[in-house]
């Protein structure tokens, strides 16, 4: 029986003040059978800091041939080569984006199902609508992939929970359909377009889709800022604490209350 669990990000290029409340706000909530494992690259800085809350940095350098590979579409090769080679088997893992990520609970203490569990975002935006996704999808995939995906809601690349042997499907499915990127301007976040796609078109496992008034609260889209209860926790769409708070830099009076709270001002 898997009993362990493990939230797995990248940290390339950021200080400790962008990840401090990712690390602090799970420091707070998570559990001793939680392990987080974060990637650094070459120009991340105060790699220390981050270790002293219990986290596992791991240095890596992209290989000559795929420089070109934003850090973005990289990611998906470390966190496969360290889920076959860490000698552990995981029953659940949490791949998230760091930088404005917030913990308000145990992010596994919700029930997650077993394969894929994948974020929505806001539903009065679709992958045809968003300027960014749209040209995400066309870019890489070709005009058919986005008119397949047009009218489908924006599913969020940056906060994925998956079982271990899904996971391993997944990232498998992501790296084969990243081959062929081409850098172009404003193409960072190609790979969301990739999780698009495979989540809906090609992947043989169960996807379970989350939205707003669920476990994680994505903001991007948003239409305003969120609502908070007494104890100055995030509120998702349902009107309950959100496990995890998604993209909350774009809300500012949000921001700065994070900030206040788990940033480095907070010393």
């Amino acid at each position: 029986m898997h009993t362990r669990n493990l939230v797995i990000g990248l940290a390339a290029g950021y200080h400790y003040g962008d990840v401090a409340p990712f690390l602090r706000s799970l420091e707070r909530v998570g559990h001793a059978a939680t392990e987080c494992v974060l990637f650094a690259s070459d120009t991340t800085r105060d790699v220390e800091r981050m270790e002293r809350h219990g986290t596992r940095v791991i240095r890596f350098r992209r290989e000559p041939e795929l420089e070109h590979v934003p850090y973005n579409g990289y990611r998906y090769r470390l966190y496969r080569d360290y889920l076959r080679g860490s000698g552990q088997r995981f029953r659940r893992v949490l791949m998230t984006d760091v930088r404005d990520v917030l913990f308000q609970h145990d992010p596994f203490s919700f029930d997650w199902p077993e394969g894929l569990n994948a974020t929505l975002e806001d539903e009065s935006m679709t992958i045809g609508s968003c300027p960014h996704n749209s040209r995400w999808v066309e870019r890489h995939l070709g005009r058919a992939a986005l008119v397949e995906l047009s009218e489908e809601r924006i599913s969020c690349s940056g906060t994925t929970v998956a079982d271990h042997d899904t996971l391993l499907e997944y990232l498998d499915a992501m790296i084969s359909l990243s081959k062929g990127f081409r850098p172009g301007q404003n193409m960072a976040g190609f790979d969301q377009a990739i999780h698009n796609y495979l989540i809906r078109k090609d992947f043989g496992s169960e996807t379970t889709f989350h939205d707003n008034a669920g476990p994680i609260l994505t903001l991007g889209y948003h239409p305003c800022e969120p609502e908070t209860d007494p104890k100055g926790d995030v509120l998702n769409d349902a009107g309950e604490p959100a496990v995890i708070v998604h993209q909350y830099d774009r809300k500012p009076g949000l921001f700065a209350m994070v900030r206040k709270r788990y940033g480095t001002m907070a010393d």
